[in-house]
C-alpha cells in the first residue's frame, strides 16, 4: 500500500517573498514562550554526546535557546553536570525509558530539574507512553516532558495523549542517523513537520537543517524550536578536545569527533557491546574544529531574522501563519547557490 502523500524536505520548497513593513530585520521577535518559559532563540542544542555537555549547555541557555543535556554518563554524572549549570530552568535533561530512565528522572528531579526530555529513536511506542505517564503521574504539572522522536500527526497525537508538552519531530533525518539506509524507514522532515502541527503542541524540528535557511523553513513549516546537532559539531564547546590531523594533500588540521548516538562506537563505549540482534543506526566521523559556537549561533540567528522580514513578519507565530511554500526543480536549487564559485574571472 502508497501513501498518497508526497514527501517532501527542506531542499525540495522555497518560501515565497512576500510584503514587509517592518523597518528592519533587527525589529523582529524570535523568542518563544512555553509552559512559563521565555527563550529569546528558538534554537536548541542536540543531547548527543559529541555536542551537549556543561560548556555548550552554559554557552546556549546564555546566548537565550535551550540546552538538553545527553543522558549518555552514569547517573551520579548526571546529577552533578546538572547542579553545574548557570541556567538549570533553561536546560532539559534526557532520559530513556523504563526503570533506567525512571531512575535518571527521579534522581535529576530531586536536584531541580523539570525540563525531562524521553528520548528514543522511534518514539511512537508502548514504553515512551508508560514512562511519560509515569513521570506525569507522579510530578503532574511540576515538570515540562518532552518527548519523541516521530515522524507522523498519529506518533505526536500519541504521544500528546499520553502528557507530552513538546512533541520532538524527525526520524532518519540527522546528518549522522542511518535509519532510512538501515530500516528504509522515515518521513522526509518538511512534510513530517507539516503533519505534526496537527497536534496542539509546540514542536522540536529535530534532524535535517544544515544551513539558516533550513531552520527558517522548519519553523514556518509549524516547528516552534529547532534542534541544532551536525550544525554544532567541531565547535568550541563540543565534549572532547580537538587533535591533529594529517590531509591528504599533507596539511595539518584540528579535527573534533562528531557521532550519532546509535553509532556502532556509541553503543559499545556506553553498553559495552554491539548486541548480535541490533544494527548501527548511526556513524561516528571526524569534523574539522570550527571556533566559538557563539559565531554559528549568530549565522543562523541572522538567517532566522532576515527570513522573516521576507514575508513581513514580526514573530515565530506570524512566519507559520503567512509562510507560503513552493515546490521548486532541481535546477532552481542551483540558481539559488552560490554558483559563480570556481568560475574564472577575468
Amino acid at each position: 500500500m502508497f501513501s498518497n502523500t508526497r514527501g517532501l524536505t527542506f531542499d525540495d520548497v522555497l518560501l515565497v517573498p512576500g510584503y514587509n513593513g517592518i523597518r528592519s530585520r533587527q525589529n523582529v521577535t524570535t523568542q518563544v514562550e512555553t509552559h512559563g518559559r521565555t527563550f529569546d532563540l528558538p534554537l536548541i542544542s542536540s543531547n548527543m554526546d559529541t555536542i551537549t555537555g556543561l560548556r555548550m549547555a552554559d554557552t546556549i541557555t546564555d546566548l537565550g535557546g535551550m540546552a538538553i543535556l545527553h543522558r549518555f554518563m552514569s547517573i551520579d554524572d548526571n546529577v552533578k553536570e546538572y547542579q553545574s549549570l548557570r541556567h538549570p530552568k533553561k536546560t532539559g535533561i534526557s532520559i530513556g525509558i523504563g526503570k533506567d530512565g525512571i531512575d535518571r528522572a527521579e534522581a535529576l528531579i530531586a536536584v531541580g530539574a523539570d525540563i525531562i526530555c524521553v528520548d528514543v529513536a522511534h518514539g511512537h511506542s508502548k514504553e515512551v507512553n508508560r514512562t511519560i505517564r509515569t513521570l506525569r503521574d507522579k510530578h503532574g504539572d511540576n515538570i515540562l516532558v518532552i518527548a519523541g522522536n516521530v515522524a507522523t500527526y498519529a506518533g505526536a497525537d500519541y504521544l500528546a495523549a499520553a502528557g507530552a508538552d513538546i512533541i520532538k519531530v524527525g526520524i532518519g533525518s540527522g546528518s549522522v542517523c542511518t535509519t532510512r539506509i538501515k530500516t528504509g524507514f522515515g518521513v522526509p522532515q518538511l512534510s513530517a513537520l507539516q503533519d505534526c502541527r496537527k497536534v496542539d503542541r509546540p514542536l522540536i524540528a529535530d534532524g535535517g537543517v544544515r544551513f539558516p535557511s533550513d531552520a527558517v523553513k522548519a519553523l514556518a513549516a509549524g516547528a516552534d524550536f529547532v534542534m541544532l546537532g551536525g550544525m554544532l559539531a567541531g565547535t568550541d564547546e563540543t565534549p572532547g578536545e580537538s587533535v591533529a590531523k594529517k590531509t591528504a594533500d599533507g596539511k595539518t588540521v584540528q579535527v573534533k569527533r562528531f557521532r550519532g548516538m546509535a553509532s556502532r562506537e556509541a553503543q559499545e563505549d556506553f553498553m559495552g557491546n554491539m548486541s548480535e540482534w541490533k544494527t548501527a543506526e548511526g556513524v561516528a566521523i571526524e569534523v574539522p574544529a570550527r571556533g566559538p559556537v557563539k559565531n554559528v549561533i549568530l549565522d543562523i540567528m541572522g538567517g532566522i531574522r532576515s527570513g522573516m522580514t521576507y514575508c513581513g513578519a514580526s514573530n515565530i507565530k506570524g512566519l507559520q501563519r503567512k509562510a507560503q511554500f513552493m515546490e521548486i526543480t532541481p535546477a532552481s536549487r542551483v540558481e539559488g547557490s552560490p554558483h559563480a564559485i570556481g568560475r574564472l574571472t577575468e
